[in-house]
């Protein structure tokens, strides 16, 4: 069998080590990472392989040659132009023939069984066959879910935690036969896992998943590639280590030199140079030509050639690149990088995952807490539910993340910009604000004082996003909107948190800075704007009165849209009236009715979706965790739910054109609409609602997110959407994990407390005891 090595990556999310290097070039143990990936590949007994490049391909190809001094053949193939994934394999098939073959990437690490995926593909007699690896984090990656005899029956591509049924995930590494690739088309781009497969799947072909034993890991970052190379040192992957074992956990090019300590599993390289006093290990490589002076500490590090380390330098899990220097005394964090002939000064400090990208220098005794990269900060920061990113000014943001993260929306040519609460969510913002102006974007800053406002700006000026910067004491709230008021995308969220990894934002020209524009009275256009949709056509309206006693902005922005509606706005409660309060800066509304019966936001969703109903186009979509009873109404009224993480793009059009279901503002004015329209009360509309209560509990887990969740899956049956959603004695039940730790939601809708704690306490009962289990 012939083999496809996919080594054209340029591999952004690695950089600096990848700044000027290939991805596949990256050194493991002295090697470049693909010479193991044909390593492997020869050991099973493949030693015809195409390689298919784009960036740099010229470093690979001097480094490799003809492949004969590896024992193998190499052809090459250059794309010029872009043609993903499956397109770069169609380029090869003048080479492979009409025989089956073995794609895999040159920049993975692995010791998977090929010979029992090979096996497994002629057996099934599969048109595909993906091999399969079970990951404890199974979110970076695409997920595939197999029936008992291994075909596939579905594609999770880069999953929330909602979608994580599974924790087997497409490692990159196919078995193909000329049937399959006959559907690539010449010259076009095409991708495997967003073209081909879906279709193959779509067509019914035999299209099947081998989960195989053995290692593999995407060396997709710089902490993935630390971590590989700790789990080559510790045995956990099968590789050739290049090196004579001078002792348990030991490989060193030559013998050992005294006065020093190394504590296994280490690697040392020939021509390295290690001083009295030292201490290396565990998990060290000083690669060749490498230098550490007396009294360093290396641990869990990697030096590579002719990096240096002088005297008295603390490394703990950091990554020093060809040529990089750390000068006496300097103290490198884990997660830190040095690029290539990049320099710590003496005595300076880099804090936590700060890169210095090639060639920049540290000055002496400087603390460095941001990146020193081509024009900007760095930061880590992820999305958590409801596509916020959470933390504090001290901790998780940062005046330069959030200047990063600026340049990174800015990117797309505008961008909203607003904030509230107090005086350090306007300074971040303005640092987003900056950010994006110096990579060349329009700035549009507005005075709407809340959330809410911020999603009606860019839906209003058609943004291609929006930014909130939310203060409450201590906690900053970062909100996203896209250019329909939408929260962003999973995608353009990963995006984003990709581009706050690496650290690098582009950046304009002096005359290409972008202005900034100033828009007041956004919270007052946004009232008026929330009135004129929701009334109804051609209907007379008898004013309502309602209470609003909060006094945050986003009840401030509530009293003024009802007010604009026509409605008496009383200042507290009263006695028979109905009020509302603004929560989640107003993305969310909380009600009471005349007789003071708290309405919980998922019960004010359903009363907007039955007036959607009756008296709107008959159609409403949700995102996930909304009430059941909604679809009760909808199937007596003829109606049609569509849910967001189920329908795509459909249910997305229908959710953007209904801002009463994903806006508290709306949703108020749209309720006293209605209630002004007919004259009823908000008690007997909410009569009309099957009557239900929401639970939920979080549950702790020591065993992996995704293992838990593919356990519940499988338990409850085919899951189409986010969660595990589970009907029971009359209840639905919706288990999701956290995003931001690893604990599941448990969900509860039942028609009483009762039932609802029942089963709120049962089914949380069934997540600790497979958490147990496993």
């Amino acid at each position: 069998m012939k083999a496809v090595i996919m080594a054209g990556g340029e591999g952004t999310r690695l950089r600096p080590i990848t700044l000027g290097l290939p991805k596949p070039m990256v050194p493991l143990l002295g090697r470049p990472v693909m010479e193991h990936i044909i390593g492997l590949l020869k050991r099973h007994g493949i030693t015809d392989i195409c390689v298919t490049l784009q960036y740099m391909p010229e470093v690979v190809q001097s480094w490799f040659g003809d492949g004969a001094e590896l024992g193998v053949r190499l052809t090459y193939f250059v794309e010029r132009e872009p043609l993903g994934t499956a397109g770069s394999v169609k380029n090869c098939m003048s080479h492979l023939g009409e025989d089956d073959f073995l794609v895999i990437s040159g920049d993975a690490v692995c010791d998977l069984d090929l010979s029992a995926a090979m096996g497994f593909h002629r057996a099934s007699r599969a048109d595909a066959t993906l091999v399969l690896y079970r990951h404890p984090e199974p979110l970076e990656y695409g997920l595939v879910l197999t029936d008992d005899t291994g075909r596939v029956e579905r594609f999770i591509e880069k999953p929330s935690w909602g979608q994580v049924f599974t924790n087997t995930v497409n490692t990159g590494i196919y078995l193909l036969t000329r049937r399959a690739m006959d559907r690539v088309p010449e010259g076009r781009a095409c991708d495997f896992g967003k073209d081909l497969f879906p279709a193959l799947l779509e067509e019914g072909a035999p299209l099947y998943g081998h989960i195989a034993d053995g290692y593999w890991c995407d060396m997709g970052d710089c902490g993935a590639y630390l971590a590989c190379t700790a789990d080559a040192l510790g045995g956990k992957v099968t590789m050739d280590m290049g090196l004579p074992q001078r002792g348990p956990g030991i490989w060193a090019a030559e013998e050992l030199p005294g006065g020093i300590t190394v504590v296994p599993p280490c690697w040392i390289g020939p021509g390295a140079s290690i001083e009295e006093g030292s201490l290396l290990g565990p998990h060290a490589v000083v690669g060749p030509g490498a230098f550490v002076g007396r009294r360093s500490l290396v641990q869990r590090s990697v030096l590579m050639e002719n990096a240096k380390v002088a005297e008295r330098c603390t490394l703990y899990g950091t990554i020093l690149c060809r040529g990089a220097a750390a000068q006496a005394g300097a103290v490198l964090n884990e997660g830190a990088v040095l690029g290539a002939e990049g320099m710590a000064g003496e005595n300076s400090v880099l804090m936590e995952r700060v890169k210095v990208w090639p060639g920049r220098k540290v000055p002496k005794g400087a603390r460095l807490t941001a990146s020193l990269v081509s024009g900007g900060g760095t930061g880590r920061a992820c999305f958590g539910d409801g596509g916020v990113i959470r933390g504090t000014l001290e901790e998780e943001l940062s005046p330069e993340l959030l200047m990063t993260l600026g340049g990174a929306l800015g990117a797309e040519g505008r961008l909203g910009l607003g904030y509230g609460g107090g005086e350090c969510a306007r300074m971040l913002a303005r640092c987003a604000g900056c950010g994006a102006a110096a990579a060349g974007a329009a700035v549009l800053l507005h005075d709407g004082g809340c959330p809410s406002v911020g999603a009606w700006v860019a839906e209003r000026y058609a943004l291609p996003a929006s930014l909130f910067v939310e203060q409450e004491g201590e906690r900053i709230f970062l909100h996203f909107f896209d250019r329909r008021g939408l929260p962003l995308s999973r995608a353009r969220q990963r995006k984003l948190e990709g581009a706050l990894l690496r650290g690098e934002v582009r950046r304009a020209s002096a005359d290409g800075v972008g202005a900034w524009e100033h828009v007041t009275g956004t919270a007052s256009a946004c009232a008026a704007d929330a009135a004129r949709r929701a009334r109804y056509a051609g209907a007379s309206m008898t004013p309502v009165a309602v209470s609003v006693p909060g006094e945050t902005p986003a009840d401030r922005l509530l009293r003024s849209a009802l007010e604009e509606l026509g409605c008496v706005v009383l200042p507290r409660k009263a006695v028979g009236v109905p009020g509302f309060a603004a929560e989640y800066g107003g993305l969310r509304l909380a009600a009471w009715d005349e007789e003071g019966t708290v309405l919980p936001p998922e019960r004010v969703l359903a009363l907007v979706s039955l007036i959607e109903l009756e008296n709107g186009g008959g159609r409403v979509a949700l995102p996930a965790g909304a009430p059941e009873a909604v679809r009760a109404l909808a199937a007596v009224r003829g109606g049609e739910v569509l849910a967001l993480d189920r329908d795509g793009s459909e249910a997305e059009e229908v959710y953007a054109a209904l801002p009463w279901l994903r806006d508290g503002i709306f949703a108020a004015v749209r309720l006293c609409a209605r209630l002004g329209q007919t004259g009823e009360r908000l008690s007997t509309l909410a009569g009309r609602v099957p009557k239900f209560v929401v639970l939920r509990r979080e549950v702790p887990l020591r065993r992996s997110r995704g293992e838990v969740m593919q356990d519940l899956a499988e338990a409850a049956g085919a899951q189409n959407g986010e969660g595990v959603r589970i009907q029971d004695r009359g209840g639905v039940v919706w288990l999701a994990p956290l995003s931001r730790r690893a604990a599941l939601r448990v969900a509860v809708e039942a028609a009483t407390l009762e039932d609802a704690e029942a089963l709120c306490r049962e089914y949380a009962d069934r997540v600790r005891e497979l958490d147990r289990q496993g």
